[in-house]
This record gives structure tokens, C-alpha cells and sequence, in this order.
């Protein structure tokens, strides 16, 4: 069922159970107007806004040529001449979260709510307050009154048919092969978002097409940076040395996480994510970048720190905030680091990050978007046994520190990537990588240090180029990390072991 037809429901339904106050937390105004005007179209609509007072809820003009101040407007739906008119009324405030804490504001909302309570003795107080904003405000006061309505994004149908309908406009079909691209792309996004975004792409190229996918990226790239919420990592020329199981899984989904639709029709769900855990410097993070380039979609990085408000409810809002933004730019990879740190706060009295918990595991456990979420950690011995259980995560895969054959490759890639893609002469990879002892567990970062290390070396030694015996000698004087943090890793290998995670390498 189309997206404004289950929002009229919802709005009807509520305002027939007497619901007084409904927030509406969106900024595309026009769709809710829309809406509004299909499912009430017996209603009085009367609309103001911070920026313009009372206007006309269908030409947008003033009303009058007397201003009114939010208060006086409010004060026209808080009377007693109400009480024998028995119209419906419907009240949208927009963009008003700067004066919705003044109290005269909100304690007029509380007036007109109570009226509503009363209807049953008043006969005939009909009146419902709407607000609709871009931003979540709500005052304590106003908390128990007020119901919350969610604006979806349109679903594919919905897509298919605005598409069609903008180049029907302009004299111009699009192809079903495009179209499927295209409704992909634009997953996620507002009815108003797409017609700004297809309007540019005509301008631009004159078409819709798939062509049009680059431009649609760059503009949810922008919805990225302004959220604040999310960052949006380049993965840039990456690969990876060795975790050959975990590779070989990637690749599976890749095929079902590119492919949703025909992978539904043959029953296959849209995969979920994956987990990675394991020793530090083995390639968690690098894994993520690459999962980004290889699926060709972005990659968003969730740093948890970054959604703790000062304000009651803030935090919670900030994650929803976070995935409508990860929702509006699929197909996309959101990527949480360091995934333990970010909830080590359970069950020791952090009832925000508790919250936090909560709702990030719903949201996994119910999201039908394309999102592919990849969760790095270190230690997850210490994360709640519902957090790793079948359906948050499609597998969890354990990183250890590379072996001979791993190192071989690490060597390999470190060095071409500093060198034209190509070995520099005389250098011996396995020989190398054989140096360095199994039980001295040198990590991949460890090997990338040894070869920019060497390299700096041979440049400094007359600009030359780097030697096999430049790097022996590095390899001789340079530690591993593990060596300088052995009791401490140690540990985390005790406990890796002891979680009978599948391993990444073979």
C-alpha cells in the first residue's frame, strides 16, 4: 500500500480515538500537505508557521492583513464558541520548535488537548493540533499528550510511478532496466527529495536514466555530511592479504546484496551483515572499506560517541536521526567500529547507551532496507548473548594474526602499492614474510610499518630504491605489537579462542 495511504490511516484512526496533539517529525511539507488535503477533505485546515504567521492552507498567503503571534493564533482554537460549532478542525503548526518551549505556547496546547479529553460532555469540540517540523522538539509538559506519526519514504511502486510520471512531462520514457537501477537509487529518499534530484538530472543530461546514479549519490552524500551523524568513508585502492573464508562469504552475498530482486523471487532474504572480531592491526577496518568497494556502494561509518545528547531522549533521536540517513542513502554499508566500546556501558547504570542498545537491535532485527551492516570488534566476550544470536548478524567471523602465507601476501601488496604496482627488484616476499616468527604474532599493520619503515630508509640513503636487505634489517630491529602488549593480548586470544567463532583464514 502506497506510504500516504498508510500515513492517512494512522492520522484517522488517531484522530478518531480523540488523539489531540499529532508530530509529524519531517521537513517535506509538501507531501504532508498533499495527504492532508486527500484524507480531510471535509476538514477546516487552518496552518501556521514561525516564518510567515497564519497563511492560507491552500495558496500559502497571509491570512488577513493582521499579523498573529503563535499565542494569539492558538487562542482562535482555544474558546468556547467551539464547543456549539461542531466542525472538525485541524490545526498545523509548522516549523515551530523555537516556540514551542515558550510557555504560554505550550500550555494553550495543553488547553486545547484537555478540551479534546472532554469532548464527550462539551458536544461538539473537534479540534486537532498537527505539528509538523523538520526538527523533534517536545517540552516535558507536553510529552504525555502528544502522538507521534512517522513519514515513510515512498515504497518501489511509488518510486516507479513518480518516475514515470516526471518523464511522461517532459515526453520521455525510461527503461525498464534503468527504472529497476533507478528505484534502487532512490530508496530511501522523500517524494519531494526525488523530484529535486530528477528535475537536476533532466537539466543536466536531459534524461533519466541509470546514468543519473552518480548524481543521486552525490546528492544523498550531501545529506550525509549535513547530518553530522554519520561519516562517509572513501574507500579508495584497497586489498586485502589472506582472510580467504571471510573473502569467499563476501562474495556469496555480494551476489544476493546486488541482485535483491531476483534473489526475492528465488526466496533468498537481503543479506543483514556480518560481524568481525579479533586481534588489533589484522585488517577488521580494512575488511569494511573493501566490503564498500567491492558491493560498489558507500560506506558509512557509526561512531556511537557521536550520538550522546545532554537532553532527555536526545541520544535515541540522534540513532533514529542516523538510520534515516543510512535508510536514505541505500544501498549502502553502515560500518560500526570498535562495536564493544560503543555499549560498554550495559548493565552498569548506563541507562542511556541501554536505550541505545535496544533500539539499535530492533531496528537490525526488523530493517528491510538495503543496509549492510558490518560491526568490528576487538573483544565481543563482553557483549549481551542477544546482541550475536541468528538474524542481527548472517555470520561473525574471527580475525587472527596473519600466518606465513598471509604475511607472504601482505608483504606482497604493501610493497606494489609503493612501488607501480609492480615488486621492486630482488625483494622476496616469502623469504620475508618467513623472517618474521609465528609465535611473535606480527600483525598486517606491523608488516605495512616494516615496509614504509624500509622504504623511508632507502630514500633517505641517496633516493634509492628499497632492497631485500633493507627490509631484513627492519624485520631484525623492529618488534612486534603483540611482543610489547603480550599479557594483554594474550588475554583477548584466551578469549577469541574460547567463543568458537568461524575463522576468517584458512
Amino acid at each position: 500500500m502506497p506510504m500516504k495511504e498508510k500515513m492517512s490511516d494512522s492520522l484517522l484512526r488517531y484522530i478518531d480515538a480523540g488523539r489531540p496533539l499529532i508530530y509529524i517529525n519531517h521537513f517535506d511539507f509538501e507531501t504532508v500537505d498533499r495527504m492532508l488535503a486527500e484524507a480531510f477533505p471535509k476538514a477546516t485546515i487552518a496552518e501556521y508557521c514561525d516564518a510567515d504567521g497564519w497563511v492560507d492552507f491552500k495558496t500559502k498567503q497571509p491570512h488577513g492583513s493582521t499579523p498573529y503571534t503563535l499565542p494569539e493564533f492558538l487562542m482562535l482554537f482555544n474558546n468556547d464558541q467551539l464547543y456549539q460549532d461542531r466542525k472538525e478542525y485541524l490545526v498545523v503548526l509548522k516549523e515551530i520548535h523555537d516556540s514551542i518551549g515558550d510557555k504560554q505556547v505550550y500550555s494553550l496546547l495543553q488547553s486545547i488537548a484537555r478540551r479534546k479529553f472532554m469532548r464527550g460532555d462539551s458536544k461538539g469540540y473537534n479540534v486537532t493540533v498537527l505539528i509538523v517540523d523538520s526538527k523533534l522538539v517536545i517540552p516535558p509538559e507536553l510529552e504525555k499528550l502528544i502522538t507521534m506519526v512517522e513519514l515513510r519514504p515512498p515504497q518501489e511502486e511509488e518510486i516507479r510511478e513518480l518516475l514515470n510520471g516526471i518523464a511522461s512531462e517532459n515526453l520521455l520514457t525510461i527503461d525498464d532496466d534503468s527504472m529497476t537501477e533507478l528505484v534502487m537509487a532512490f530508496s530511501g529518499l522523500s517524494v519531494f527529495e526525488i523530484k529535486q534530484i530528477a528535475n537536476l538530472a533532466l537539466a543536466t543530461d536531459g534524461e533519466i536514466s541509470r546514468h543519473s546514479k552518480k548524481l543521486i549519490l552525490s546528492e544523498k552524500k550531501q545529506a550525509i555530511q549535513k547530518s553530522g551523524l554519520l561519516e562517509l568513508i572513501e574507500p579508495g585502492e584497497l586489498e586485502i592479504g589472506g582472510l580467504e573464508n571471510l573473502k569467499e562469504y563476501l562474495q556469496n552475498n555480494k551476489a544476493v546484496f546486488n541482485n535483491p530482486g531476483i534473489a526475492a523471487s528465488h526466496g533468498i532474504d537481503m543479506p543483514a551483515g556480518v560481524m568481525i572480531v579479533g586481534m588489533p592491526g589484522c585488517g577488521k577496518s580494512l575488511t569494511a572499506k573493501c566490503i564498500a568497494k567491492e558491493f560498489g556502494v558507500p560506506l558509512l561509518r557509526l561512531d556511537i560517541g557521536r550520538l550522546m545528547g545532554k537532553y532527555v531522549g536526545e541520544s535515541e533521536e540522534n540513532l533514529r536521526k542516523a538510520i534515516r540517513v543510512a535508510e536514505a542513502t541505500t544501498p549502502c554499508i553502515l560500518w560500526i567500529d570498535e562495536i564493544e566500546k560503543a555499549f560498554a556501558g550495559l548493565g552498569s547504570g548506563g541507562e542511556v547507551t541501554t536505550r541505545l542498545f535496544g533500539q539499535f537491535l530492533t531496528w537490525m532485527q526488523e530493517k528491510k532496507s538495503a543496509i549492510y551492516v558490518v560491526a568490528t570488534a576487538n573483544d565481543i566476550s563482553n557483549l549481551p548473548p542477544e546482541f550475536l544470536r541468528r538474524g542481527r548478524f548472517d555470520e561473525i567471523f574471527q580475525v587472527r594474526f596473519p600466518n606465513i602465507k598471509e604475511r607472504e601476501a601482505i608483504f606482497k601488496i604493501q610493497l606494489e602499492k609503493r612501488n607501480g604496482k609492480r615488486l621492486p627488484d630482488g625483494v622476496d616476499p616469502h623469504a620475508l614474510a618467513a623472517m618474521l616468527k609465528d609465535q611473535d604474532n606480527y600483525s598486517g599493520a606491523d608488516i605495512e610499518s616494516i615496509v614504509k619503515e624500509a622504504m623511508k630508509r632507502a630514500f633517505v640513503d641517496g633516493q634509492r630504491k628499497v632492497t631485500q636487505q633493507d627490509l631484513q634489517e627492519i624485520i631484525r630491529n623492529t618488534k612486534s605489537s603483540y611482543q610489547s602488549q603480550k599479557e594483554k593480548l594474550d588475554k583477548m586470544l584466551e578469549k577469541l579462542n574460547s567463543l568458537g567463532v568461524k575463522p576468517a583464514s584458512r
